[in-house]
């Protein structure tokens, strides 16, 4: 399938699980023999986030959710990365897995974390990709605040929003845009106040299973500072920075990405 024809159908491959606020879509993907890996995207994406670098991640079950509120699933009343973790649990409990490893990226990767915190036992390993345990006002927040609907997907603000150091698909672009730009403005701002008030740094500690922490060296939202805290509350992780990757490294480069994540995984193989 060439890459333009999987983006229009990738909305085709969805599945929905019923929920109490709305229901849950999600895609179940890859290799269903295979080990479950979960994808967890970030703030304003979608499952689509994993479209470029599924191919490169052959051998595992791929299970990406869309989070509450991102694209066709339904937002939550009262979004909180620690809820996302429970929707992502009782996704597993669905779908019949038990135990799964998870990789998140931004907003994803801090739900990740806050699964490998409170659901310690079903995760195997996990990889942060451009995380933070407490990522405070965002750069465009004031920006996010003033947003009214309908949202322009070509117009300024996501043109900046969607911008990588690195030169990305831009049909895959096009269609973030869109999905972002079809999200409310006061989803937009629900999910900002959300993101904004997110401190992991206690939930870190409870941490048990395999971390890898992967990020971008431009990364101008989550970039020394955080990577430094990440590396302080998780001392046993590895930690991996991206020269000349921005916050989205998975777009930019998702063959090397998958390589690492892949390499990751496989070294805890056995506590799968």
């Amino acid at each position: 399938m060439s890459r333009q024809g999987m983006q229009a159908g990738w909305n085709d491959r969805k599945r929905f699980l019923p929920a109490g606020d709305g229901r849950l879509a999600y895609i179940d993907g890859g290799d269903g023999a295979a080990a479950p890996l979960f994808l967890l995207h970030g703030y304003t994406d979608s499952s689509r986030s994993w479209s470029l670098i599924e191919p490169h991640l052959a051998g595992w079950r791929l299970v990406m959710p869309d989070l509450p509120g991102h694209g066709l699933s339904a937002p939550a009343p009262r979004p909180a990365v620690e809820a996302f973790a429970d929707d992502v649990v009782r996704l597993a409990d669905a779908l019949g897995i038990e135990r799964f490893a998870v990789a998140g990226h931004s907003m994803g990767a801090a739900t990740a974390l806050a699964l490998a915190a409170r659901h310690g036992g079903r995760i195997t390993a996990l990889a942060s990709i451009c995380g933070s345990l407490q990522p405070g006002r965002l750069a465009l927040g004031a920006d996010i605040r003033a947003l009214a609907d309908p949202i322009d997907p070509q117009g300024p603000f996501l043109r900046e929003w969607h911008r990588c150091a690195l030169p990305v698909d831009a049909d895959f672009i096009g269609w973030m845009a869109r999905e972002a730009a079809a999200m409310p403005a006061a989803v937009w701002c629900a999910l900002c106040d959300m993101l904004e008030a997110i401190d992991l740094r206690r939930a870190a500690g409870e941490i048990a299973a395999p971390v890898l922490l992967l990020a971008g060296e431009k990364d101008v939202l989550f970039g020394a500072s955080h990577r430094a805290a990440l590396r302080a509350a998780l001392p046993r992780a590895e930690a991996e920075t991206l020269a000349g990757h921005s916050h989205n490294p998975h777009w930019e480069t998702p063959a090397r990405v998958a390589a690492s994540l892949l390499s990751f995984f496989s070294r805890h193989a056995s506590e799968r």
